[in-house]
Protein backbone atom coordinates (compact mmCIF):
# COMPACT_ATOMS: atom_id res chain seq x y z
CA UNK A 1 0.00 0.00 0.00
CA UNK A 2 2.71 2.47 0.95
CA UNK A 3 4.56 1.74 -2.30
CA UNK A 4 1.48 2.74 -4.32
CA UNK A 5 0.96 5.82 -2.16
CA UNK A 6 4.58 6.91 -2.59
CA UNK A 7 4.47 6.27 -6.30
CA UNK A 8 1.39 8.51 -6.61
CA UNK A 9 2.67 11.35 -4.41
CA UNK A 10 6.28 11.41 -5.54
CA UNK A 11 5.93 13.55 -8.71
CA UNK A 12 4.53 16.58 -6.87
CA UNK A 13 7.03 16.13 -4.05
CA UNK A 14 9.86 16.10 -6.61
CA UNK A 15 8.45 19.30 -8.14
CA UNK A 16 8.84 21.04 -4.78
CA UNK A 17 12.38 19.72 -4.54
CA UNK A 18 13.26 20.98 -8.03
CA UNK A 19 11.63 24.36 -7.30
CA UNK A 20 13.70 24.72 -4.14
CA UNK A 21 16.90 23.74 -5.94
CA UNK A 22 16.18 26.21 -8.76
CA UNK A 23 15.73 28.98 -6.17
CA UNK A 24 19.13 28.06 -4.74
CA UNK A 25 20.67 28.08 -8.22
CA UNK A 26 19.22 31.52 -8.98
CA UNK A 27 20.60 32.86 -5.69
CA UNK A 28 24.05 31.46 -6.51
CA UNK A 29 23.94 33.10 -9.95
CA UNK A 30 22.92 36.39 -8.34
CA UNK A 31 26.05 36.21 -6.21
CA UNK A 32 27.94 35.95 -9.52
CA UNK A 33 26.23 39.11 -10.79
CA UNK A 34 22.88 38.05 -12.24
CA UNK A 35 20.34 40.85 -11.78
CA UNK A 36 17.07 39.40 -10.46
CA UNK A 37 15.57 42.68 -9.30
CA UNK A 38 12.98 42.72 -12.11
CA UNK A 39 11.74 39.23 -11.27
CA UNK A 40 10.22 37.57 -8.22
CA UNK A 41 13.61 35.96 -7.66
CA UNK A 42 15.36 38.84 -5.95
CA UNK A 43 18.37 37.61 -3.89
CA UNK A 44 16.54 37.81 -0.56
CA UNK A 45 13.45 36.02 -1.89
CA UNK A 46 15.44 33.36 -3.75
CA UNK A 47 17.54 32.54 -0.69
CA UNK A 48 14.50 32.45 1.60
CA UNK A 49 12.53 30.24 -0.79
CA UNK A 50 15.46 27.87 -1.24
CA UNK A 51 15.96 27.40 2.49
CA UNK A 52 12.25 27.14 3.27
CA UNK A 53 11.53 24.52 0.61
CA UNK A 54 14.51 22.46 1.74
CA UNK A 55 13.29 22.59 5.33
CA UNK A 56 9.57 22.11 4.68
CA UNK A 57 9.27 20.55 1.22
CA UNK A 58 10.29 17.20 -0.24
CA UNK A 59 12.44 15.82 2.56
CA UNK A 60 10.38 16.44 5.72
CA UNK A 61 7.19 15.50 3.88
CA UNK A 62 8.53 12.09 2.89
CA UNK A 63 10.36 11.62 6.17
CA UNK A 64 7.02 11.92 7.97
CA UNK A 65 6.07 8.59 6.37
CA UNK A 66 8.64 6.77 8.52
CA UNK A 67 6.20 5.49 11.20
CA UNK A 68 3.86 4.23 8.50
CA UNK A 69 6.66 2.38 6.74
CA UNK A 70 7.21 0.60 10.06
CA UNK A 71 3.47 -0.02 10.44
CA UNK A 72 3.48 -1.67 7.03
CA UNK A 73 6.49 -3.77 8.01
CA UNK A 74 4.63 -4.92 11.13
CA UNK A 75 1.39 -5.56 9.22
CA UNK A 76 -0.84 -2.92 10.84
CA UNK A 77 -1.15 -0.37 8.03
CA UNK A 78 -4.70 -0.13 6.66
CA UNK A 79 -6.36 1.41 3.62
CA UNK A 80 -8.11 3.89 5.91
CA UNK A 81 -4.77 5.11 7.28
CA UNK A 82 -3.52 5.65 3.73
CA UNK A 83 -6.66 7.70 2.99
CA UNK A 84 -5.86 9.98 5.95
CA UNK A 85 -2.26 10.26 4.75
CA UNK A 86 -3.49 11.44 1.36
CA UNK A 87 -5.45 14.23 3.09
CA UNK A 88 -2.38 15.07 5.14
CA UNK A 89 -0.33 15.40 1.96
CA UNK A 90 -3.02 17.59 0.35
CA UNK A 91 -2.96 20.12 3.21
CA UNK A 92 0.85 20.08 3.46
CA UNK A 93 1.13 20.71 -0.29
CA UNK A 94 -1.30 23.61 0.07
CA UNK A 95 0.94 24.97 2.82
CA UNK A 96 3.96 24.72 0.50
CA UNK A 97 2.04 26.55 -2.24
CA UNK A 98 0.95 29.39 0.06
CA UNK A 99 4.42 29.57 1.62
CA UNK A 100 6.15 29.73 -1.76
CA UNK A 101 3.87 32.46 -3.06
CA UNK A 102 4.22 34.48 0.14
CA UNK A 103 8.01 34.38 -0.08
CA UNK A 104 8.10 35.09 -3.82
CA UNK A 105 5.98 38.20 -3.32
CA UNK A 106 8.20 39.44 -0.50
CA UNK A 107 6.19 38.48 2.59
CA UNK A 108 9.18 37.50 4.74
CA UNK A 109 9.96 37.74 8.46
CA UNK A 110 13.71 38.18 8.14
CA UNK A 111 14.48 34.92 9.95
CA UNK A 112 17.23 32.56 8.81
CA UNK A 113 15.20 29.34 8.79
CA UNK A 114 11.49 30.10 9.35
CA UNK A 115 10.99 33.06 7.08
CA UNK A 116 7.40 32.55 5.93
CA UNK A 117 4.45 34.37 7.57
CA UNK A 118 3.69 33.07 11.05
CA UNK A 119 0.00 32.50 10.25
CA UNK A 120 0.89 29.70 7.85
CA UNK A 121 2.03 27.61 10.81
CA UNK A 122 -1.65 27.05 11.59
CA UNK A 123 -2.16 25.49 8.15
CA UNK A 124 0.85 23.30 8.78
CA UNK A 125 -0.58 22.31 12.16
CA UNK A 126 -3.95 21.53 10.53
CA UNK A 127 -2.26 18.98 8.27
CA UNK A 128 -1.11 17.27 11.45
CA UNK A 129 -4.74 16.48 12.30
CA UNK A 130 -4.98 14.04 9.38
CA UNK A 131 -1.56 12.65 10.23
CA UNK A 132 -2.83 11.98 13.75
CA UNK A 133 -5.96 10.25 12.39
CA UNK A 134 -3.78 8.02 10.22
CA UNK A 135 -1.58 7.23 13.20
CA UNK A 136 -4.54 6.39 15.45
CA UNK A 137 -5.99 4.11 12.78
CA UNK A 138 -2.74 2.13 12.69
CA UNK A 139 -2.53 2.01 16.49
CA UNK A 140 -5.91 0.29 16.74
CA UNK A 141 -4.39 -2.83 15.22
CA UNK A 142 -1.88 -3.33 18.04
CA UNK A 143 -2.84 -5.47 21.02
CA UNK A 144 0.09 -4.02 22.94
CA UNK A 145 1.71 -0.90 21.54
CA UNK A 146 5.54 -0.85 21.36
CA UNK A 147 7.42 2.00 23.01
CA UNK A 148 8.34 3.61 19.69
CA UNK A 149 4.65 3.78 18.77
CA UNK A 150 3.74 5.56 22.01
CA UNK A 151 6.61 8.01 21.51
CA UNK A 152 5.40 8.71 17.95
CA UNK A 153 1.87 9.36 19.22
CA UNK A 154 3.05 11.79 21.90
CA UNK A 155 5.23 13.58 19.33
CA UNK A 156 2.40 13.98 16.82
CA UNK A 157 -0.03 15.27 19.44
CA UNK A 158 2.44 17.78 20.87
CA UNK A 159 4.11 18.89 17.61
CA UNK A 160 1.38 21.33 16.40
CA UNK A 161 1.27 23.02 19.81
CA UNK A 162 5.05 23.24 20.04
CA UNK A 163 5.19 24.52 16.45
CA UNK A 164 2.79 27.38 17.07
CA UNK A 165 4.56 28.37 20.30
CA UNK A 166 8.16 28.16 19.07
CA UNK A 167 7.41 30.10 15.89
CA UNK A 168 5.52 32.90 17.65
CA UNK A 169 7.11 36.27 16.79
CA UNK A 170 6.84 37.60 20.37
CA UNK A 171 7.91 34.77 22.63
CA UNK A 172 9.04 31.90 20.41
CA UNK A 173 12.35 30.11 20.95
CA UNK A 174 13.27 30.79 17.33
CA UNK A 175 13.30 34.54 17.93
CA UNK A 176 15.50 34.15 21.01
CA UNK A 177 18.29 32.23 19.26
CA UNK A 178 18.90 34.44 16.22
CA UNK A 179 21.99 36.08 17.69
CA UNK A 180 25.01 34.17 18.91
CA UNK A 181 26.30 30.67 18.23
CA UNK A 182 23.26 29.00 19.91
CA UNK A 183 25.05 25.75 20.64
CA UNK A 184 22.14 24.62 22.80
CA UNK A 185 19.82 24.94 19.80
CA UNK A 186 22.23 22.80 17.77
CA UNK A 187 22.15 20.22 20.53
CA UNK A 188 18.35 20.12 20.44
CA UNK A 189 18.12 19.93 16.65
CA UNK A 190 20.71 17.16 16.56
CA UNK A 191 18.87 15.20 19.23
CA UNK A 192 15.65 15.45 17.21
CA UNK A 193 17.33 13.34 14.51
CA UNK A 194 18.25 10.47 16.84
CA UNK A 195 14.74 8.96 17.15
CA UNK A 196 14.52 9.12 13.36
CA UNK A 197 17.79 7.23 12.98
CA UNK A 198 16.57 4.66 15.49
CA UNK A 199 13.34 4.13 13.52
CA UNK A 200 15.22 3.99 10.22
CA UNK A 201 17.58 1.31 11.52
CA UNK A 202 14.57 -0.57 12.83
CA UNK A 203 12.88 -0.21 9.43
CA UNK A 204 15.70 -1.46 7.21
CA UNK A 205 17.17 -4.03 9.58
CA UNK A 206 16.34 -7.59 8.55
CA UNK A 207 16.87 -8.81 12.10
CA UNK A 208 15.19 -7.76 15.38
CA UNK A 209 16.81 -4.53 16.49
CA UNK A 210 17.15 -3.60 20.17
CA UNK A 211 19.01 -0.32 20.82
CA UNK A 212 21.73 -0.14 23.45
CA UNK A 213 24.00 2.44 25.13
CA UNK A 214 21.06 4.68 26.12
CA UNK A 215 23.28 6.88 28.30
CA UNK A 216 24.70 8.41 25.12
CA UNK A 217 21.37 10.08 24.31
CA UNK A 218 20.14 10.61 27.88
CA UNK A 219 23.04 12.91 28.77
CA UNK A 220 22.62 15.24 25.72
CA UNK A 221 18.85 15.36 26.23
CA UNK A 222 19.32 16.33 29.86
CA UNK A 223 21.81 18.98 28.76
CA UNK A 224 19.33 20.43 26.29
CA UNK A 225 16.59 20.68 28.92
CA UNK A 226 18.98 22.40 31.30
CA UNK A 227 20.08 24.83 28.57
CA UNK A 228 16.47 25.80 27.84
CA UNK A 229 15.83 26.45 31.52
CA UNK A 230 18.96 28.61 31.87
CA UNK A 231 18.28 30.58 28.67
CA UNK A 232 14.61 31.27 29.38
CA UNK A 233 14.51 31.66 33.16
CA UNK A 234 17.98 32.58 34.50
CA UNK A 235 20.19 34.42 32.00
CA UNK A 236 21.30 34.41 28.35
CA UNK A 237 23.78 31.64 27.82
CA UNK A 238 27.45 32.61 27.84
CA UNK A 239 29.74 31.51 25.02
CA UNK A 240 31.37 28.88 27.23
CA UNK A 241 27.97 27.51 28.27
CA UNK A 242 26.90 27.26 24.65
CA UNK A 243 30.21 25.59 23.83
CA UNK A 244 29.65 22.99 26.55
CA UNK A 245 26.17 22.11 25.31
CA UNK A 246 27.41 21.99 21.71
CA UNK A 247 30.10 19.44 22.59
CA UNK A 248 27.53 17.08 24.09
CA UNK A 249 26.55 16.25 20.49
CA UNK A 250 29.76 14.21 20.18
CA UNK A 251 28.11 11.53 22.30
CA UNK A 252 25.79 10.76 19.38
CA UNK A 253 28.64 9.41 17.25
CA UNK A 254 29.43 6.17 19.11
CA UNK A 255 25.69 5.67 19.59
CA UNK A 256 25.05 5.67 15.84
CA UNK A 257 27.98 3.31 15.32
CA UNK A 258 26.47 0.93 17.86
CA UNK A 259 23.04 1.04 16.22
CA UNK A 260 24.47 0.41 12.73
CA UNK A 261 26.25 -2.73 13.90
CA UNK A 262 23.37 -3.95 16.06
CA UNK A 263 21.08 -3.62 13.05
CA UNK A 264 23.53 -5.68 10.93
CA UNK A 265 23.29 -3.07 8.17
CA UNK A 266 25.48 -2.96 5.06
CA UNK A 267 26.22 -0.24 2.54
CA UNK A 268 25.23 -2.27 -0.52
CA UNK A 269 21.69 -2.73 0.84
CA UNK A 270 21.31 0.58 2.70
CA UNK A 271 23.30 3.22 0.76
CA UNK A 272 21.04 6.14 1.65
CA UNK A 273 21.09 5.48 5.38
CA UNK A 274 24.85 4.92 5.25
CA UNK A 275 25.50 8.27 3.52
CA UNK A 276 23.08 9.98 5.92
CA UNK A 277 24.93 8.75 9.02
CA UNK A 278 28.35 9.57 7.54
CA UNK A 279 27.13 13.11 6.76
CA UNK A 280 25.73 13.48 10.29
CA UNK A 281 29.07 12.39 11.76
CA UNK A 282 30.98 14.80 9.50
CA UNK A 283 28.71 17.73 10.35
CA UNK A 284 28.86 16.96 14.08
CA UNK A 285 32.66 16.94 14.12
CA UNK A 286 32.94 19.95 11.78
CA UNK A 287 30.41 21.94 13.78
CA UNK A 288 32.31 21.38 17.00
CA UNK A 289 35.55 22.45 15.34
CA UNK A 290 33.89 25.62 14.04
CA UNK A 291 32.80 26.36 17.61
CA UNK A 292 36.42 26.96 18.67
CA UNK A 293 36.48 30.78 19.14
CA UNK A 294 39.66 31.42 17.15
CA UNK A 295 38.41 29.44 14.15
CA UNK A 296 34.86 30.73 14.38
CA UNK A 297 36.08 34.33 14.44
CA UNK A 298 37.85 33.84 11.13
CA UNK A 299 35.39 31.64 9.24
CA UNK A 300 31.97 32.61 10.52
CA UNK A 301 32.29 36.35 10.21
CA UNK A 302 30.40 36.12 6.91
CA UNK A 303 27.39 34.21 5.61
CA UNK A 304 29.18 32.45 2.80
CA UNK A 305 30.75 29.44 4.56
CA UNK A 306 27.63 27.31 4.39
CA UNK A 307 29.08 23.91 3.53
CA UNK A 308 28.16 22.84 7.06
CA UNK A 309 24.45 23.49 6.48
CA UNK A 310 24.46 21.96 2.97
CA UNK A 311 25.96 18.70 4.21
CA UNK A 312 23.57 18.57 7.19
CA UNK A 313 20.37 19.20 5.27
CA UNK A 314 21.44 18.15 1.78
CA UNK A 315 22.72 14.71 2.76
CA UNK A 316 22.08 13.81 6.42
CA UNK A 317 18.40 14.80 6.58
CA UNK A 318 17.72 14.37 2.86
CA UNK A 319 18.92 10.78 2.82
CA UNK A 320 16.81 9.94 5.85
CA UNK A 321 13.77 10.59 3.67
CA UNK A 322 15.28 8.86 0.66
CA UNK A 323 15.96 5.76 2.77
CA UNK A 324 12.17 5.31 2.97
CA UNK A 325 11.71 5.89 -0.76
CA UNK A 326 14.61 3.54 -1.58
CA UNK A 327 13.02 0.76 0.46
CA UNK A 328 9.68 1.09 -1.37
CA UNK A 329 10.92 2.13 -4.83
CA UNK A 330 14.48 0.81 -5.21
CA UNK A 331 14.34 0.94 -9.03
CA UNK A 332 13.72 4.71 -8.83
CA UNK A 333 16.08 5.66 -6.00
CA UNK A 334 19.19 3.77 -7.05
CA UNK A 335 22.61 3.54 -5.44
CA UNK A 336 24.01 5.49 -8.42
CA UNK A 337 21.65 8.38 -7.67
CA UNK A 338 22.75 8.35 -4.02
CA UNK A 339 26.41 8.46 -5.00
CA UNK A 340 25.93 11.25 -7.56
CA UNK A 341 23.82 13.31 -5.13
CA UNK A 342 26.41 12.93 -2.35
CA UNK A 343 29.29 13.84 -4.66
CA UNK A 344 27.59 16.98 -6.00
CA UNK A 345 26.49 18.22 -2.57
CA UNK A 346 29.98 17.61 -1.19
CA UNK A 347 31.56 19.52 -4.10
CA UNK A 348 29.06 22.33 -3.66
CA UNK A 349 29.79 22.56 0.06
CA UNK A 350 33.55 22.47 -0.60
CA UNK A 351 33.26 25.26 -3.19
CA UNK A 352 31.31 27.45 -0.79
CA UNK A 353 33.68 26.80 2.11
CA UNK A 354 36.75 27.64 0.02
CA UNK A 355 35.02 30.78 -1.27
CA UNK A 356 34.37 31.82 2.32
CA UNK A 357 38.00 31.19 3.23
CA UNK A 358 39.04 33.40 0.32
CA UNK A 359 36.86 36.19 1.69
CA UNK A 360 38.37 35.82 5.16
CA UNK A 361 41.89 36.08 3.70
CA UNK A 362 42.99 32.49 4.38
CA UNK A 363 43.39 31.79 0.66
CA UNK A 364 44.41 34.34 -1.97
CA UNK A 365 42.53 33.68 -5.21
CA UNK A 366 39.29 34.68 -6.93
CA UNK A 367 36.25 33.69 -4.84
CA UNK A 368 33.98 34.06 -7.88
CA UNK A 369 35.58 30.94 -9.35
CA UNK A 370 34.30 28.86 -6.44
CA UNK A 371 30.89 30.54 -6.46
CA UNK A 372 30.72 29.53 -10.11
CA UNK A 373 31.59 25.96 -9.13
CA UNK A 374 28.73 25.99 -6.63
CA UNK A 375 26.34 27.07 -9.38
CA UNK A 376 27.61 24.38 -11.76
CA UNK A 377 27.24 21.60 -9.19
CA UNK A 378 23.80 22.88 -8.25
CA UNK A 379 22.73 22.85 -11.90
CA UNK A 380 23.94 19.25 -12.30
CA UNK A 381 22.04 18.32 -9.15
CA UNK A 382 18.83 19.71 -10.64
CA UNK A 383 19.43 17.68 -13.80
CA UNK A 384 19.71 14.37 -11.94
CA UNK A 385 16.54 15.14 -9.97
CA UNK A 386 14.79 15.96 -13.25
CA UNK A 387 15.98 12.59 -14.54
CA UNK A 388 14.37 10.83 -11.56
CA UNK A 389 11.13 12.76 -12.08
CA UNK A 390 11.07 11.95 -15.79
CA UNK A 391 11.77 8.28 -15.09
CA UNK A 392 8.71 8.31 -12.83
CA UNK A 393 6.27 10.14 -15.14
CA UNK A 394 7.45 9.26 -18.66
CA UNK A 395 4.77 7.54 -20.75
CA UNK A 396 5.37 4.15 -22.32
CA UNK A 397 3.27 4.92 -25.39
CA UNK A 398 1.74 8.30 -26.28
CA UNK A 399 -1.68 8.30 -27.95
CA UNK A 400 -3.05 11.29 -29.86
CA UNK A 401 -5.10 12.60 -26.93
CA UNK A 402 -2.18 12.06 -24.53
CA UNK A 403 0.12 14.01 -26.85
CA UNK A 404 -2.42 16.84 -26.86
CA UNK A 405 -2.42 16.84 -23.05
CA UNK A 406 1.38 16.63 -22.79
CA UNK A 407 1.91 19.63 -25.08
CA UNK A 408 -0.77 21.61 -23.24
CA UNK A 409 0.69 20.73 -19.86
CA UNK A 410 4.30 21.58 -20.76
CA UNK A 411 3.46 24.80 -22.62
CA UNK A 412 0.95 26.26 -20.16
CA UNK A 413 2.47 25.10 -16.90
CA UNK A 414 6.04 25.73 -18.02
CA UNK A 415 5.22 29.04 -19.70
CA UNK A 416 3.07 30.15 -16.78
CA UNK A 417 5.85 29.42 -14.28
CA UNK A 418 8.44 31.28 -16.35
CA UNK A 419 6.15 34.31 -16.68
CA UNK A 420 5.17 34.18 -13.01
CA UNK A 421 8.79 34.26 -11.92
CA UNK A 422 10.27 36.52 -14.61
CA UNK A 423 7.35 38.31 -16.28
CA UNK A 424 8.47 41.63 -14.82
CA UNK A 425 11.67 41.31 -16.85
CA UNK A 426 10.29 39.59 -19.99
CA UNK A 427 7.41 42.00 -20.67
CA UNK A 428 9.49 45.21 -20.85
CA UNK A 429 12.12 43.44 -22.98
CA UNK A 430 9.37 42.50 -25.46
CA UNK A 431 8.00 46.06 -25.38
CA UNK A 432 4.83 45.20 -23.46
CA UNK A 433 3.39 47.06 -20.49
CA UNK A 434 3.69 45.27 -17.14
CA UNK A 435 1.74 46.60 -14.15
CA UNK A 436 2.84 43.85 -11.74
CA UNK A 437 -0.71 43.14 -10.53
CA UNK A 438 -3.35 41.43 -12.67
CA UNK A 439 -0.68 39.79 -14.85
CA UNK A 440 0.22 37.44 -12.02
CA UNK A 441 -3.39 36.25 -11.85
CA UNK A 442 -3.26 35.48 -15.58
CA UNK A 443 0.01 33.58 -15.15
CA UNK A 444 -1.53 31.54 -12.34
CA UNK A 445 -4.51 30.83 -14.58
CA UNK A 446 -2.13 29.55 -17.28
CA UNK A 447 -0.54 27.17 -14.79
CA UNK A 448 -4.01 26.01 -13.75
CA UNK A 449 -4.94 25.25 -17.37
CA UNK A 450 -1.75 23.24 -17.71
CA UNK A 451 -2.65 21.24 -14.62
CA UNK A 452 -6.02 20.42 -16.21
CA UNK A 453 -4.01 18.78 -19.00
CA UNK A 454 -1.87 16.95 -16.44
CA UNK A 455 -5.02 15.59 -14.82
CA UNK A 456 -6.21 14.50 -18.26
CA UNK A 457 -3.13 12.32 -18.58
CA UNK A 458 -4.35 10.27 -15.63
CA UNK A 459 -8.03 9.81 -16.44
CA UNK A 460 -11.05 11.25 -18.30
CA UNK A 461 -8.74 12.36 -21.08
CA UNK A 462 -11.51 13.32 -23.53
CA UNK A 463 -13.63 15.17 -20.99
CA UNK A 464 -10.71 17.19 -19.63
CA UNK A 465 -9.43 17.95 -23.11
CA UNK A 466 -12.87 19.32 -23.96
CA UNK A 467 -12.86 21.35 -20.73
CA UNK A 468 -9.44 22.84 -21.48
CA UNK A 469 -10.47 23.65 -25.07
CA UNK A 470 -13.61 25.39 -23.80
CA UNK A 471 -11.58 27.45 -21.33
CA UNK A 472 -9.08 28.36 -24.03
CA UNK A 473 -11.83 29.41 -26.45
CA UNK A 474 -13.38 31.67 -23.83
CA UNK A 475 -10.00 33.19 -22.87
CA UNK A 476 -9.10 33.72 -26.54
CA UNK A 477 -12.34 35.57 -27.24
CA UNK A 478 -11.94 37.86 -24.23
CA UNK A 479 -8.31 38.73 -25.01
CA UNK A 480 -9.16 39.38 -28.66
CA UNK A 481 -12.01 41.68 -27.59
CA UNK A 482 -9.76 43.60 -25.16
CA UNK A 483 -7.15 44.06 -27.89
CA UNK A 484 -9.66 45.32 -30.42
CA UNK A 485 -11.05 47.69 -27.79
CA UNK A 486 -7.56 49.09 -27.21
CA UNK A 487 -7.46 47.99 -23.57
CA UNK A 488 -4.47 45.61 -24.02
CA UNK A 489 -1.41 45.65 -26.27
CA UNK A 490 -0.04 42.96 -28.61
CA UNK A 491 0.39 40.42 -25.83
CA UNK A 492 -3.39 39.99 -25.98
CA UNK A 493 -3.16 39.02 -29.65
CA UNK A 494 -0.57 36.35 -28.88
CA UNK A 495 -2.65 34.89 -26.05
CA UNK A 496 -5.80 34.90 -28.19
CA UNK A 497 -3.99 33.30 -31.14
CA UNK A 498 -2.30 30.55 -29.11
CA UNK A 499 -5.34 29.58 -27.02
CA UNK A 500 -7.71 29.85 -29.98
CA UNK A 501 -5.55 27.70 -32.26
CA UNK A 502 -4.86 25.10 -29.56
CA UNK A 503 -8.57 24.81 -28.77
CA UNK A 504 -9.39 24.55 -32.47
CA UNK A 505 -6.89 21.69 -32.87
CA UNK A 506 -8.89 19.72 -30.34
CA UNK A 507 -12.31 20.57 -31.78
CA UNK A 508 -11.34 19.89 -35.39
CA UNK A 509 -8.76 17.13 -35.22
CA UNK A 510 -8.26 15.41 -31.85
CA UNK A 511 -11.80 15.03 -30.53
CA UNK A 512 -13.25 11.56 -30.95
CA UNK A 513 -10.21 10.10 -32.71
CA UNK A 514 -9.60 7.48 -29.99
Amino acid sequence: MLKTFLNDELPLALVWLIFGLIAGLVYSLEILGLDGSQTLFSPERARSLHISLMLYGFFPLLLSLLPFALFEKEGVLSVNAIAHLRRYFVVWNLFLLFMSMALLFGNMRGLPFYDFPYQLNFLLAFSGLFYLLALIDALRHYEKRPLWVNVSLITVVSAPIVLVILMNPQYGQVEQTLVGPHGDNTLGMSFALLPLYYLLVKLVSKEPFAPRWHILWIVPLSGYIISLYIRNFIHPLTYNEEWFFQYLTLLYLPLLWRWWHDGALKFEYNPYLFFSIIAFVFVDIEGNILFIPQIRELIHRNDLVVGHAHIAMGIAVAFMALTIVHRSLPALMTRTFATLWTTLIALMALSLSVAGMVETGWIHTDAQLFFGGRSLFGFLLILIVFQVLWHRIKPQHITLIEGYHWIGFLSDTGGGLILLLAGGWIFPVMGWHFSGTYEYVIFAFMIGTGIVHWTGLHGDAERLAALSATIRSLVASVFAALYMAGALDTIAVLVAFYDGVYAMIYWLYVRGRE
